[in-house]
């Protein structure tokens, strides 16, 4: 949407929109206004109408005394003058009474001295006699309005023929229908079913067609209303509702411009208003249009070329009021700074890659980022010598890329698993102008995840290991040599140690020494076999010696051992006997060198005051050994590494080689177990390993021949 139009549709929400309420608002209002008066109207028509059949149906009452004359009955003769003369008495509505003959002479004639006609008033009905007399039946003829009295005619038909004609007065009934007005032109009166008001009315004023009723009240049915019906050229609306006993109907009429004129206009005025601030608007908008917008749309327009190029063509004009100027010049200085940083920052990048490329180059390691769907994004020369892969190129993928076998299984392996850090041993043969060379090389993956690269990759370090590989061999041989030679000097020296302590009788003051020589030299001796055991674990070559062993006598042997050590250092040791026994299958030496191993570990760093405790327990398929110390604690990224060989913690490396927990782990897994270790700094740890019940029975001893 251009600013233009979001700038007008903003003005018009402010300027128009209240008046569009407002118009909203008051056609709902004269639409409520309409539904109230045609509402008001129904009632007063209903009114009348119904005040019109009570008066008709009491007028009917009155009637009552001509059942005594007419009474077949009646025993005596009947004084009938008499009785019409007392019935015209109570009945004060009954203006004039006549009894004619069968020949249409007026055998009787009664009229109130309230009439101002002085003739007869029977002599304007003589076709509404002959009516009665011919029909038999009551029959009530058209409203007489004699020297502006209204009179209700209504002819009777005796049994003998004769016939009583009535006037009735509705001049109090009239003026009390057409006395309901509202408001300045409001009116209500009686119509005939032709549609023409009953005489004698106060309609002045309200001159209109009776056939045009008539055609509404045969359309509209028993009630209705009447919308823009002309009365004297001028619009009424209201309603209407038909009499019951007669064929009339009372009529509620109202001027329309009294009605709702003044709403109609006040929707007009507010209509006129809201084109005119329309029209006000979109002068203002033209005017801001080129003073304001059509600038900003040329700085919009000029910043998004400068980012598009990222260079500067042509400066952005300055157009507007003075305040658009001035910001015009800022922004094209702003371009202008930025596009001479761009080029500063383009050099320093350019040179600070220049010295990656070359310290990347430079160092013997091969290095490779690749996305997370092999595809090589940078190597440095040595990869792509390694790995086979003549050049950087789209095609280029990993592993799919790589001709030397050995790297490509490697790295194949690597990329399939999900791991964040990973690391390989490969050896893998490289062939040179003269000869092919098998060298060892460490791989090392670490995923990483760059906000310029739209999917995470692996950044792999191959790393020639093939010299330190020499030199761990040559020290490994080295270590081998020296505890080989070691062994029998040392044997002699434990040998007579234990020689002196059955020779020399029991005395304080040799037992203490004489055992911490005992233990120091079965100490060095376990250290030389976890050297000697631990080479033969790694290639392969140990024999396990098979024999029942029993757990609490093992755990309990390894305590006595080293109470010697822990008495002088204030530690306590104690076994947490299992019960029932347990009784397994393992090779004693091996299980005994891994818990003392545990053992000694815990002695050397739990602190004086502390305690050691050995413990045994059993499943259904496993044996479960643990050592738990008080000692400092194993930090949790180190409880894995330490069972590697010659890892050591930091704080630990002057007290040992790193090869007792190798050893321990190497020779639990020979026994179908796993060992690991439940440490929290600063309270202590617990080693735990476990042997396998399914190692099998050692065999039956052979019993020697007699």
């Amino acid at each position: 949407m251009k600013l233009t139009t979001r700038f007008l549709l903003i003005l018009l929400a402010i300027a128009v929109l209240p008046l569009l309420l407002s118009v909203g608002w008051n056609i709902y209002q004269y639409n409520s206004s309409v539904a109230s008066y045609f509402e008001l109207h129904r009632g007063l028509s209903s009114l009348s109408a119904v005040n019109m059949d009570e008066w008709f149906l009491n007028t009917n009452r009155n009637l009552a005394f001509l059942y005594e004359i007419e009474n077949p009955l009646q025993a005596k003769k009947l004084d009938e003058a008499r009785v019409i003369q007392q019935a015209a008495r109570i009945n004060s509505d009954i203006m004039s009474l006549s009894l004619l003959t069968r020949d249409g002479k007026e055998q009787f004639f009664l009229q109130s001295e309230k009439v101002k006609e002085t003739r007869s008033l029977a002599g304007f009905q003589e076709p509404l006699i002959a009516k009665a007399r011919d029909s038999g039946i009551v029959s009530s003829g058209e409203v007489v309005c004699a020297k502006d009295q209204a009179f209700f005619p209504l002819a009777y038909p005796l049994v003998d023929g004769r016939v009583v004609v009535f006037h009735f007065s509705m001049d109090k009934l009239l003026g009390k229908i057409n006395a309901q007005k509202t408001g300045r032109t409001g009116r209500v009166f009686i119509s005939d079913g032709q549609g023409r008001p009953l005489p004698c009315q106060d309609m002045k004023g309200m001159d209109y067609a009776p056939e045009e009723l008539k055609k509404v009240f045969r359309s509209g049915g028993r009630t209705g209303t009447l919308a823009k019906f002309k009365f004297s050229g001028e619009e009424f609306s209201g309603a209407y509702a038909a009499i019951d006993k007669l064929d009339w109907a009372a009529v509620s009429v109202q001027s329309e411009n009294e009605l709702y004129g003044k709403q109609r206009k006040s929707i007009m005025v507010f209509a006129v208003l809201a084109v005119a601030i329309f029209a006000i608007t979109m002068v203002v908008v033209f005017l801001i249009s080129n003073r304001i917008i059509r600038p900003i749309n040329n700085m919009v327009g000029g910043v998004k070329q400068f980012l598009k190029t990222q260079h500067l063509d042509t400066v952005i004009p300055q157009e507007g009021w003075p305040e658009i100027k001035v910001l015009v010049g800022v922004l094209n200085r702003l371009m202008l700074e930025l596009q001479a940083y761009r080029a500063f920052q383009l050099n320093q990048i350019v040179e600070e890659k220049g010295k990656a490329q070359a310290l990347i180059d430079t160092i013997s390691d091969g290095v490779l980022l690749v996305d997370d769907r092999g595809s090589l994004i940078y190597s440095n020369t040595t990869a792509l010598k390694l790995l086979g892969i003549p050049k950087i190129s789209p095609d280029v993928s990993v592993p799919r890329s790589v001709k030397n076998e050995a790297f490509f299984n490697a790295l194949t392996e690597m990329l399939a698993q999900k791991e964040k850090y990973l690391k390989a041993e490969v050896d893998a043969p490289l062939t040179n102008e003269t000869s092919t060379v098998i060298k060892s090389f460490r791989v090392i993956s670490n995923q990483f995840l760059l906000a310029t690269l739209k999917r995470p990759g692996r950044v792999i370090i191959i790393r020639d290991i093939t010299i330190e590989k020499e030199i761990e061999k040559a020290k490994e041989e080295f270590f081998h040599m020296i505890t080989h030679d070691m062994r029998a000097p040392l044997s002699t020296l434990q040998g007579y140690t234990e020689l002196l302590m059955k020779k020399i009788g029991p005395s304080p003051a040799t037992d203490k020494y004489l055992a911490s020589m005992l233990y120091s030299s079965r100490r060095l001796r376990g250290m030389i076999d976890d050297i000697l055991n631990t080479t033969k674990l790694e290639r392969g070559t140990m024999t396990l010696q098979m024999d029942t062993v029993d757990a609490e006598a093992i755990i309990t042997r390894i305590r006595d051992n080293h109470e010697p050590v822990a008495g002088p250092k204030n530690i306590k040791l104690s076994v947490k006997a299992p019960s029932p026994k347990i009784q397994l299958t393992a090779d004693p030496i091996l299980l005994e060198r891994v818990i003392t191993n545990l053992m000694g570990n815990s002695l050397k760093f739990t602190p004086s005051g502390g305690s050691i405790t050995l413990s045994s327990w059993e499943t259904a398929e496993e044996v479960f050994f643990a050592v738990e110390d008080t000692g400092p604690g194993i930090p949790e990224s180190k409880r894995v590494e330490i069972f590697e060989k010659y890892s050591q913690m930091e704080e630990h490396k002057s007290q040992g080689f790193g090869l007792g927990l190798a050893m321990c782990k190497m020779t639990v897994e020979l026994h179908k177990g796993r060992i690991w270790v439940e440490s929290e700094v600063g309270k202590g740890s617990k080693f735990i390993f476990t042997v396998s019940k399914g190692m099998g029975t050692p065999p039956t001893p052979v019993p020697s021949p007699s």
